[in-house]
């Protein structure tokens, strides 16, 4: 039995227990299956899958395969646990589901606006991260000053957004589309042309954990899979499929983009920005995609995560979505303009928080699969002992991504 037959199966069994209890699902905008996908695949590849080709260095090509495996399973585990917990809780973002299933009595107020401080916080790390690298795109570019380049990146990036979810769910189907062909075509050039051998570094513990915590980073949803699960109307169906079909495209991606990356650079990676590296080593004309591929992948990030952020803010304070938006992200360029500017070092510290978040959701959903005597999406896949697998996992992630690397 195939595993969306395991998971089917066991939602039969579970529905004989009674009707549904799950909140009524509200969504601003309706979208495609395949909007559905390309928001999980462009919230996936982005700043984390640029950063994979350099910790690969670190490592070898053969253990980015079996860590881009063992990531499939795991995020699509996860990411099942997260539609199925915000669809019991009729669509809302994590902050409000941890408050609906958790918090009570006197102190909820004081847990749920904590927990907003510090969710809010990990995206906003993200997202300055985002506008970074695709500052440093700009830089390239234009020879612009990098604070005109981040302010720059940020307008262009968030009119998407501001528009709405309608208009981020087709600029992601059409972003999508982009990033596939730029990558088949770059796949090709690097075979056109003399190939590297593929080395294996020196062996250390703390770079292979640094690699898995960043793969699984790089192909994880956590904010496109909620607004899946709202986009599509609570279809348990359709939802799963996006879920399945979305990360083995992330992980393809990975895939392709790394072996690339290390059999046509010349030289040693030192650049953050790796697939602009492979580009310059092809040629004028590879440089130019690469160049549009990174821009293209931390649009796609940036449009998941700041729709995310708007709806945090909008459940939280009941601001209108525009203003929601303006309250979220304002603060994301003023952190990327005064803060860290290594878009590694917030790309790493960014998914050491979002896998500590993690722990929390898995408690969390713990407690409204046995509420919601139903489980329409995970099936036997939220069981326990998958639940237990999502927290050791997380803190392998964690632990990867705070460690320096050697």
């Amino acid at each position: 039995m195939n595993t969306e037959g395991l998971i089917l199966h066991s939602e039969k069994k579970l529905y004989q227990g009674g009707p549904p209890m799950s909140q009524p699902i509200q969504s601003e905008a309706h979208l495609t299956t395949f909007e559905a996908i390309s928001m999980i695949v462009g919230n996936s590849i982005g700043t984390g899958i640029i950063a994979v080709p350099y910790l690969a260095t670190k490592n070898s090509m053969l253990d980015v395969v079996w860590m881009v495996l063992i990531a499939y399973c795991v995020n699509v585990i996860l990411h099942l646990i997260i539609a199925e917990l915000s669809y019991n809780n009729g669509g809302v973002q994590l902050v409000k589901s941890f408050e609906g299933e958790l918090f009570h009595g006197k102190m909820k107020q004081i847990f749920s606006w904590s927990v907003f401080i510090v969710y809010g916080l990990a995206i906003m790390i993200g997202v300055s991260g985002n506008i970074n690298g695709g500052a440093q795109i700009f830089v390239n570019w234009f020879g612009m000053p990098f604070v005109a380049a981040q302010v720059l990146y940020y307008v262009i990036a968030g009119v998407v957004v501001f528009i709405g979810m309608k208009a981020v769910g087709i600029a992601q189907k059409y972003a999508v589309i982009v990033l596939m062909g730029i990558v088949a075509v770059m796949t090709v050039g690097t075979f056109m042309h003399p190939l590297n051998s593929l080395q294996r570094a020196e062996f250390h513990w703390n770079n292979l954990l640094a690699l898995y915590s960043m793969v699984v980073f790089a192909t994880s949803a956590n904010q496109a899979v909620i607004q899946v699960v709202k986009g599509l109307d609570g279809n348990a169906k359709q939802i799963r499929r996006s879920i399945f079909i979305g990360f083995g495209l992330s992980s393809v991606f990975v895939l392709i983009v790394t072996g690339t990356v290390l059999l046509g650079t010349k030289g040693a990676l030192e650049k953050e920005l790796a697939y602009m590296q492979l580009g310059e080593s092809i040629g004028t004309w590879a440089m130019i995609l690469a160049g549009v591929f990174s821009l293209f992948a931390l649009l796609t990030t940036f449009w998941s995560n700041t729709l995310a952020l708007r709806d945090v803010v909008h459940e939280q304070i009941g601001s209108g979505n525009r203003i929601s938006w303006l309250i979220a992200t304002v603060p994301c360029i003023l952190f990327a303009v005064f803060g860290v500017n290594s878009f590694i070092v917030l790309t790493r510290i960014m998914s050491g928080v979002v896998v500590l978040v993690s722990i929390m959701l898995v408690l969390t959903y713990g407690k409204s699969r046995k509420k919601a005597g139903r489980s329409p999406i995970c099936g036997v896949i939220g069981t326990v002992p998958f639940q237990v697998l999502m927290v050791l996992s997380t803190l392998l992630s964690a632990i990867g991504a705070l460690i320096p690397l050697s």
